[in-house]
């Protein structure tokens, strides 16, 4: 019987395979949409810097205490869409309390959505639920168009808004299972690259269009396009669908990638299934052996210090030059030049390596972030700033790769529900950090020593993970723990004579392709 990820392998064993390369740009080219929405309600909402045009007003006092002023007597030179948005709402006026709730409703929504979503995704497949959700998400956006001045529609569409985009969420888990090993790092980088491009085109938005509708219209396109590409020409993922039983399907979705990739693909033999229980649901992780729940535990400590230390060095960051668009931009090019690094460095240190390294760069820098010397060593720059935006470069790196690995130790079954319960617990670590800053006001460098530790214990418990450099995606619970136990050796994809694939374009039918590529 021929094994299913060996079969995906060498459907895709072509130098530069189209339907790899078609997927990974498609499925993340979403997320411009998805990087772009939480953080227009940050810029529109800044209440900052104020200022008068006529000599009738105070600008000490608050606007609303100032009943002689008209909104032509002010403006908010943030940006025109800002200013607009701040009189019509009259934020200005003690509202800001209000958007502050709604701004965490956006992430409450996001941690029950992404628990829902992986575990539709898990039951009813990865692709129906991704391209409709993408299509849910961008409507629960224009909600906010029409909400006019109304707070109690404003926030429900912010929360529906942040439910969605945790229900698709686990999208990088699609991404994953339609990617061969060798380009899946690849694939895990040009992900993140666009969630950083559309942190950036939703800073760009708010920034340069003044009217409201416009921008919640334009935020959506990317989804709205690239979700209807991904309904029409992007399959199911081939791993779920053997994982349910559902070969005919399976061989259906195989032939439909041979075909994209320009390769004719008979197959002769069955697919060797894959027995799943009625029981192997993501609580088994914690049940089915000792070794796949010392690995889910390792996972959830891992993302929460992720999370954490990612939120607490940005907090001790502050300001870059005073402009809250100008700041996003220079986090957002950092951003970019963090994934070129990522994609290097775990190409040449794999996976587990890299993740240590990360683990290393964190506690150097907590520990020069507590060097007390404040004196500046460039404009606004001082030891603690500069360690601080190393730390969260570093942090952004290990953030990043743990995406990636967790994707490939967990077992296709529970894929979804695994990586969202490990997100989830990712953002209890961003919910801690801003106490454990305020926590300084006792006590200094709580918030850096808190980092050491956690960052620390994540550097000893890798000692017992796995790598998963050059090996196939496990199916089941069974095939984790042979992973976790070192059970699984390399898979070097290679050809055999008797293979029948070949190129479409070949002139005969005994004109067999033979390929030998290595996992990267």
């Amino acid at each position: 019987m021929a094994k299913l990820g060996e079969l995906v392998e060498k459907i895709n064993l072509r130098k530069y395979p189209p339907f790899q390369y078609f997927t990974m740009m498609v499925i993340s080219l979403t997320l411009l949409t998805n990087g772009g929405v939480p953080l227009f309600l940050t810029f529109l909402t800044s209440t900052k810097g104020w200022q008068c045009l006529t000599d009738q007003c105070d600008p000490e006092k608050n606007l609303c205490e100032q009943t002689n002023l008209t909104d032509a007597d002010w403006y908010s030179p943030a940006s025109k869409a800002t200013d607009k948005f701040l009189k019509s709402y009259k934020v200005y006026c003690g509202y800001e309390g209000y958007f502050s709730i709604i701004s965490s409703s956006y992430f409450f929504g996001f941690m029950i959505g992404i628990l829902i979503g992986g575990k539709v995704m898990d039951k009813f497949g990865r692709h129906k639920c991704i391209w409709i959700g993408i299509f849910v998400y961008c409507f629960t956006v224009l909600m906010h168009a029409g909400s006019k001045t109304d707070f109690r529609v404003f926030g429900v569409a912010h929360a529906l808004t942040g439910f969605m985009s945790g229900f698709i969420g686990a999208i990088y888990v699609y991404q994953s299972e339609l990617t061969i090993g060798r380009l899946r790092n690849l694939g895990c980088q040009i992900h993140n690259e666009t969630f950083s491009i559309g942190m950036l085109y939703g800073a760009m938005l708010s920034y340069y269009i003044e009217n409201f509708a416009l921008i919640c219209i334009l935020l959506i396109v990317p989804g709205l396009f690239f979700g209807l590409i991904i309904a029409v020409w992007i399959p199911e993922s081939p791993l779920w669908l053997q994982v349910n039983n559902r070969e005919e399907e399976t061989k259906k979705t195989l032939s439909y990638i041979a075909k994209f990739n320009n390769i004719k693909f008979l197959l002769e033999e069955k697919i060797d299934p894959i027995e799943t229980k009625a029981d192997d649901t993501v609580s088994a992780l914690f049940s089915f052996s000792k070794s796949t729940r010392r690995t889910t535990i390792i996972f959830l400590f891992s993302w929460l210090t992720a999370s954490f230390c990612y939120w607490g060095l940005s907090f001790n960051v502050g300001d870059l030059i005073g402009n809250l668009y100008m700041n996003q931009v220079i986090i957002c090019i950092i951003d970019l030049v963090n994934r070129p690094i990522n994609y290097y460095g775990v190409k040449r240190m794999k996976r587990v390596s890299f993740l240590r390294a990360c683990n290393v760069g964190m506690v150097v820098s907590a520990v020069f972030c507590m060097i007390p010397y404040k004196k500046e060593i460039f404009p606004g720059f001082n030891i603690t700033k500069i360690s601080a935006l190393a730390g969260r470069m570093i942090a952004d790196l290990y953030f990043t790769t743990i995406y990636l690995y967790t994707s490939e130790v967990l077992p296709t079954n529970v894929r979804g529900s695994g990586l969202a319960i490990c997100s989830s617990t990712a953002r209890i670590g961003s919910i801690m950090a801003p106490f454990v800053i305020v926590a300084n006001k006792v006590s200094p460098d709580i918030n850096f020593t808190a980092i050491l530790v956690s960052s620390f214990m994540c550097f000893v418990m890798y000692r017992w993970m796995p790598e998963t450099h050059g090996k196939l995606l496990p199916g089941t619970l069974s095939e984790m723990k042979d992973l976790v136990e070192g059970k699984v050796k390399s898979n070097i994809i290679e050809m055999r004579a008797g293979d029948h694939v070949r190129l479409l374009d070949s002139e005969s039918d005994d004109d067999e392709s033979h390929f030998a590529v290595s996992q990267a």
